[in-house]
This record gives C-alpha cells, sequence and structure tokens, in this order.
C-alpha cells in the first residue's frame, strides 16, 4: 500500500492487496500469476474498462505491482520477491550478502550473467509496475470525469514516472519497453537509451504535476516535483533540477506502506535482511564503499544480535547485520520526500561554481537538515536527534566525497545508492574501484571478479524481435 500523509487521494485499506489479483481480472484480463507466463515479460495485454467505476481497481492492481518493485516481500528462496531496495544495494555498497544463493553472489561480486534467474525475476517486477502504472494512467485519461483534476490519474503517473527512473538508474543502456494494443497485438518496443528513459520519466511527472497543480492538490505537487528532480540529477542538469524541487518542504513523505496482512504485503527489506537473514548490512564493502557501520551515524541504524555467540547469516558464516530503519513487516518505506528535495538543492548548489569545480555553499544546506532531522528517518523505530555542523573539506574532490556521504546516509536503503555511485563516475570522473567494490571478495577465498555497474536486461527480452542486448553498460 501506498498513502501520502494519510492524503485521501493515495488511502486503501490495509487488506486490499489480497484482492488485487481477484479485483484486476475482469478489468486487465490477467492476474498476477498469469503475468509470470507472457511472452514477453513487461507486456500486459489491456481488457476493457467499461467506465469510471473501474477505475478505483486498476489503481489498487498498479500500487500493489508498485509496492512489490520497489520494496520487495522478501528475498527468492524464503517466499519473497527482491525490489529495488535490496537488489541495486546489493551490486551497490549497502548489502553484502550473508546466504548461498549464486545468483545473488554474482550480484555482489559485480558478475551478472543474462541467464541469472533472481535478476530476470526482478526485471519482470519492475516490468509488471511500468505497465500497470501505465495502463492505468490510460485507464484515467478515458474515463475519469475529470482527467485534469483527478488525484488518481496524477498519482498514477508519478508512480509510472518512477519505474522508468528505476529502469534508467539500475540497469543498463537500451531497455527495449513494449506495450500490448486495445486487441490483444504485441506491440514490440525498441531500446531506449538511458537519457530516453529519463526524459519519458519527466514527462510522466510534468503531466502529473500539471493535475495536481489544477487540483490544488499540494502533496501530489510535491511528488511529481521531486521525481522531476531525481531524473534531472540524474541526467546532470543541476540548476533545472533545483528549481524543479523548489517549494518542496522537509516535512514532506509519501510512503510505500507494507501490512501484516499477507507474504506479499510484507516489508521486503526487512524479511530480506532481518528474518530471512539473506543480506547483511555492509561496510567499506571491497575497500572502497562507505562506512555504514563504522561511521557510528544515526541515521545507519543496525544490530547484531546475539550475545556470546554473535548472529551469523542463513550462510552460516557471514556475520549478520540487521538494519534498524524498517523493524518490522509492516514499516513503511519513503518514496519521495522533502529531504531529498534539499539534498537535490544542496548538490547544485556545489556545482554552481562552473564546470569542474565545486564550493561550500551546499554546507547550509545539509547542515540545517542535520540540525532538524526530518521525523520520517528514523533509527530503531525513533526519529533521529540533531547531529552536529559539518565543516568544509577544503577541496573539489573532498566536498564531493562529503555531500554523496551525507546522500548514502540520509536516503540509506532507500534506493538511491547504486545510481549515486555510477553519478559519480559519470558525472565527477570518479574510477571504477574507486567508487564499486573489488580486490578479495569477502568470504570463500573469492574476488569481486566482474566490472558490472549495472544490471544487464534478461535473456527473456531477446524474444522481443527489435532488441539484441544492452547498448553499453556504461555508467
Amino acid at each position: 500500500m501506498l498513502h501520502v500523509n494519510n492524503h485521501p487521494a493515495a488511502k486503501w485499506y490495509a487488506g486490499c492487496l489480497v484482492l488485487i489479483a481477484v479485483l484486476a481480472l475482469p478489468v486487465g484480463g490477467c492476474n498476477t500469476d498469469k503475468i509470470l507466463k507472457v511472452t514477453d515479460p513487461d507486456i500486459l495485454t489491456p481488457g476493457s474498462i467499461s467506465g469510471p467505476e473501474a477505475l478505483p481497481t486498476v489503481r489498487l492492481a498498479a500500487l500493489g505491482e508498485f509496492e512489490l518493485a520497489y520494496g520487495g516481500s522478501g528475498a527468492d528462496g524464503s517466499g519473497g520477491v527482491e525490489g529495488v531496495i535490496m537488489y541495486s544495494g546489493l551490486l551497490g555498497d549497502e548489502w553484502i550478502n550473508s546466504e548461498t544463493f549464486p545468483t545473488r553472489i554474482e550480484v555482489d561480486r559485480r558478475n551478472i550473467t543474462l541467464s541469472n534467474g533472481d535478476v530476470d525475476t526482478w526485471f519482470r517486477q519492475l516490468s509488471r509496475a511500468r505497465v500497470r502504472t501505465e495502463f492505468a494512467g490510460a485507464g484515467y485519461a478515458q474515463f475519469s470525469p475529470d482527467a485534469t483534476t483527478d488525484p488518481g490519474y496524477s498519482e498514477v503517473l508519478s508512480l509510472a514516472g518512477f519505474t522508468y527512473v528505476f529502469f534508467a538508474e539500475n540497469w543498463c543502456n537500451g531497455i527495449p519497453f513494449s506495450h500490448a494494443e486495445p486487441s490483444g497485438a504485441i506491440v514490440y518496443g525498441t531500446p531506449l537509451t538511458t537519457t530516453q528513459m529519463y526524459d519519458t520519466a519527466i514527462a510522466r511527472f510534468d503531466a502529473a504535476l500539471a493535475i495536481a497543480t489544477a487540483a490544488g492538490d499540494d502533496e501530489l505537487m510535491f511528488m511529481a516535483q521531486v521525481g522531476r528532480g531525481r531524473a534531472l540529477l540524474d541526467k546532470g542538469s543541476f540548476a533545472a533540477a533545483a528549481a524543479a524541487v523548489a517549494g518542496v518542504p522537509d516535512s514532506f513523505v509519501y510512503e510505500v506502506t507494507y501490512s501484516l496482512n499477507s507474504p506479499r504485503q510484507n516489508n521486503g527489506v526487512f524479511n530480506a535482511n532481518v528474518a530471512n537473514e539473506r543480506y547483511s548490512v555492509a561496510n567499506v564493502e571491497g575497500g572502497v564503499g562507505l562506512p555504514y557501520r563504522t561511521a557510528a551515524d544515526p541515521r545507519v541504524a543496525f544490530t547484531r544480535t546475539g550475545g556470546a555467540t554473535p548472529d551469523v547469516g542463513f550462510d552460516r558464516q557471514t556475520p549478520q547485520f540487521d538494519n534498524r530503519r524498517y523493524t518490522g513487516r509492516d514499516a513503511p518505506i519513503p518514496l519521495v520526500t522533502g529531504l531529498e528535495a534539499r539534498l537535490i538543492e544542496a548538490e547544485a548548489a556545489m556545482n554552481s561554481g562552473g564546470p569542474g569545480t565545486t564550493n561550500a555553499t551546499y554546507l547550509p544546506i545539509l547542515n540545517a537538515l542535520r540540525a532538524a532531522p526530518p521525523s520520517y528517518i528514523t533509527g530503531n523505530n525513533a526519529p533521529i536527534a540533531a547531529m552536529g555542523a559539518l565543516a568544509d573539506p577544503g577541496s573539489d574532490s573532498a566536498r564531493v566525497s562529503q555531500l554523496f556521504q551525507e546522500r548514502g546516509f540520509w536516503l540509506w536503503i532507500t534506493g538511491h545508492r547504486l545510481s549515486d555511485m555510477r553519478r559519480l563516475m559519470r558525472q565527477y570522473g570518479r574510477a571504477e574501484n574507486a567508487v564499486f567494490p573489488n580486490g578479495a571478495y569477502f568470504k570463500n577465498n573469492l574476488q569481486y571478479d566482474g566490472t558490472d555497474v549495472n544490471f544487464p536486461v534478461p535473456l527473456d527480452e531477446q524474444n522481443n524481435p527489435n532488441f539484441e542486448q544492452c547498448i553499453d553498460r556504461n555508467p
């Protein structure tokens, strides 16, 4: 489930997700299980929508698929599905593998094969979320009594925008996006470049913002603004990104909420890390990752249980560190925040001195956040206390490192870090081995033997006659 500070446009009762497969059947013509069996993993054949009365059902189906794509429901092999937060953090430096699945070890060691079944499952889930949100948007456009001011329409458009952002941030350059005509005929997509994916996302956010503005709905406006700012930041358009998020208050949060009602509705970050012990909180992974544990920063709350016999993961050897930001199966996960708006503004300020230079004008923005941490950033299920001010580290390189560590700690396990690591290479010229884990792997006498900085498109997509493989795997 999702909500915007309990906004009426986004509220829906706690048990609804268990009904989505049934409710969506007469609307979309297929349920979640049947989507798994389609020829092309990102295709959902639209059925007939008889009128506006079907729109709430279509919206619920879209929200349910997005929930799984973002936070997942657990770890594959433990009755769950991984989402953006788990897999992007595993390829990045937020998680290490604490179990035995070779498919996840491939990701952690940065050497992902095209036949990786877990990656394929995640690709399918994110594809389902894209198709469902786009399908819902098309339904609102056709059947809403007033699509120009319909909050539900604005919401699903923003969620569709985020699916394209997730593809662009985490996957390779050149992903095809197919669709189905009302007749059921499949129109196979041609590969979009990473830039085109961001532009597609921005178009969704622009449309969502226009509808929310016409409706006078501030919270949905903020959601679209921050989504737009995130995509522009990813493109390196720093000033435009800052302008996009202007006016979004620090207190704003749009949360993806989870439930105890069924395994599908569980917070998958909690399940995969704490309950299933398949992932463990990383620390300076591969010699270059952020010091998530040793920094003793309140924004990165974790624990290791066991007393005299400290806990180990599912593999019975890896030290098991459990996150304490999400402390239960029903813990919500922020998707869009005013905090992120401030971080975007800080980065734009840092880059305002011209190409190749940074300045310290970002520090007041960061220090204001540290002095008054937003209440939705928690540790051990409680808001964190004020932190001391940062000082100017005095050089361009050190300023970039400082800002990105602040982003890494504020936005920890919310699906941002892999993109930030790629941006450190793409936008700031950092070398791969200075950003991504490398050298000796932490267990089984292995090495970080790959060079992956993003995910490849799985083999299943090769049934698309317009697609062979990624255009490139560059950051």
